[in-house]
């Protein structure tokens, strides 16, 4: 008995020299980690608190790391330092919502930071819980690794035996060098007699790219993103951010400009944003800034070009005097003198259609064809050219250039210009042909067609006697609109053809329904009646499309 007592004295007494040594260690550090600490407060969008919480930086420029869920549905943020000094958050440099982590950056001058451990701590080594800034507490609390699981291949999920309450959470867990191993997490319950750490080190990892702007640990947090570092990322995270919130959108432009104040895109963004907002005087000097401080000058001459261009095209908004397409010409002109692209042509063809200068736009648009741009809608655009001139047989060939950029089975995007060329091949009468194209138009676009489609190609089809097509096509129009009169005069007209005049008789009263006016629905009413023998009843329905103006009628109301 006086053995065991002896060595569990011995025991306490090496246990308690540990904790001394390890308190002795860690006052050579505490001071200084206490000035990296933070104390966190987000506000939503109605300007009420959400929450407070924890966090610490990691460099002397500002970047900190705290907890994620206080951040969800935040506008903004301030961080509170030790002698109670406050600071807004600027932006959100990296997130997870898995983990329960943000990297902040924090508008300070100089920052007091704690610094990351290169390795991670292994089990059995001494961790200390940093206490939270509102305690009492003059020491960390100090304890083990229970647990140290990789995750990411290179990262620590630390499992502590030690108890925490919420305030503790994103506290720093620092090592005997005064190095910080992870952020305290939230516990399972207020009973539990261990905690956790996520690494330190992979909270500094994360950083936003251009599918940030997609995500939701990202959306979910309200107030802006550092922008990917990057520029090519960056350019893209704004275009997938969207231009829904114009502020916050200009906003990015301006972080992307001074990131990247060589590059185009932030100029002709900024440009761009500002003329939708109506802002012509603030986008011209957007423009002009860039044509100073970039070298493809050509992309903010095209900008502009395209800009004024599409601005000219709605009527109804006051532009400045010089906004026109003149212009937008001249512009153009400008950026094709420094880097001759096929773009620019494109865009010249379609100022030049827009000035009714047909000939010059057709013959761009066909240039732009003999470039790796070629395309159908170049060539529909250049047929549209020579609709305006006149000339149906060059509109054909055009059309038919257009068809031949795509190969049996057509794709959907071959919808237009099979739409077009049957348009121009029912001008010209060639009824059969016209046919086909709107029967492959059918195919493509067969879950988006109106009765006026169907109503079109019974016509086509009546010419071309396919007869039992084009009754096809008229019961589906009018079936489609069942209240539009010509429908059902049309209907009426190809069944009186089929000799089922009980069929057309329905459907001529159906139009005239519809429209007591509609003289060629009396004329076919008396048809359908005389055919019946009823010639009293036919000869009233023909006098009523003589008094309506229907000349043809007066041939009919005598005759047997």
């Amino acid at each position: 008995m006086r053995k065991n007592i002896i060595r569990y004295f011995i025991a306490l007494c090496g246990a308690f020299a540990i904790a001394c040594t390890a308190s002795a260690q860690s006052t050579k550090w505490f001071k200084k980690a206490r000035k990296a600490q933070l104390n966190i407060v987000t506000y939503g969008v109605d300007g009420q608190m959400i929450g407070s919480t924890n966090g610490f930086f990691i460099d002397t420029e500002g970047t900190a790391l705290s907890d994620y869920i206080p951040f969800k549905g935040a506008t903004r943020a301030v961080a509170i330092d030790e002698s109670g000094k406050e600071y807004p958050v600027r932006c959100i440099a990296g997130a997870s919502a898995l983990y329960d982590v943000v990297k902040l950056r924090i508008d300070i001058k100089k920052s007091t930071p704690l610094t990351i451990a290169v390795a991670n701590s292994l089990k059995g080594q001494t961790a200390y819980v940093m206490p939270y800034l509102s305690s009492k507490a003059t020491v960390p609390t100090i304890t083990t690794v229970d647990k140290a699981e990789t995750f990411n291949e290179r990262y620590a999920y630390y499992t502590l035996p030690v108890a925490v309450n919420e305030k503790s959470v994103s506290c720093p867990v620092m090592n005997d060098d005064g190095e910080v191993i992870g952020l305290v997490q939230m516990a399972a319950s207020n009973s539990d007699n261990q905690c956790f750490a996520v690494s330190a080190d992979y909270v500094r990892s994360l950083a936003t790219t251009a599918m940030s702007a997609t995500f939701g640990d990202y959306r979910d947090i309200l107030i802006r993103k550092e922008l990917p570092a990057d520029a090519e990322q960056a350019n893209s995270f704004i275009y997938l951010l969207g231009t829904s919130d114009t502020t916050l959108y200009l906003d990015y432009v301006e972080d992307f400009i001074t990131a990247f104040p060589n590059m185009e895109n932030g100029y002709t963004m900024k440009g761009e944003m500002l003329s939708a907002k109506g802002d012509f005087e603030g986008a011209e000097q957007a423009w002009n800034v860039g044509l100073k401080s970039v070298t493809k000058k050509d992309e903010i001459y095209y900008s502009r070009s395209r800009t004024i261009y599409a601005a000219v095209q709605k009527t109804s908004i006051q532009l400045p005097e010089d906004w026109t397409l003149q212009r937008a010409e001249q512009e153009i002109d400008a950026a094709y003198d420094i880097a001759p692209e096929a773009v620019y042509t494109a865009m010249k063809a379609h100022i030049l259609y827009s000035q009714k200068r047909y000939a010059e736009a057709c013959q761009l648009f066909i240039d732009v064809n003999k470039t790796n741009l070629r395309s159908a809608g170049n060539y529909l655009f250049a047929a549209q050219c020579q609709q305006m001139l006149g000339d149906t047989t060059a509109v054909l060939a055009l059309q038919d250039s257009a068809v031949a950029c795509y190969t049996k089975p057509y794709v959907p995007d071959a919808a237009p210009a099979l739409l077009m060329r049957a348009q121009t091949l029912l001008a010209l009468e060639r009824f059969r042909d016209a046919v086909v194209d709107l029967n492959d138009y059918e195919h493509l676009m067969s879950n988006s067609l109106n009765a006026n489609f169907y109503y079109q190609r019974e016509q086509a089809e009546m010419r071309c006697r396919m007869y039992q097509q084009a009754l096809n096509d008229i019961e589906r129009a009018a079936k489609m609109q069942p209240n539009e009169p010509l429908f059902q005069a049309e209907l009426a007209a190809v069944n009186y053809r089929f000799s089922q005049f009980d069929e057309a008789a329905d459907a001529a009263r159906a139009a005239i329904a519809l429209d007591n006016e509609f003289p060629e629905a009396f004329r076919i009413l008396g048809l359908c009646l005389r055919q019946q023998g009823k010639e009293k009843e036919a000869k009233e329905a023909f006098q009523r499309a003589i008094d309506l103006g229907d000349e043809t009628a007066k041939n009919l109301i005598n005759a047997q």
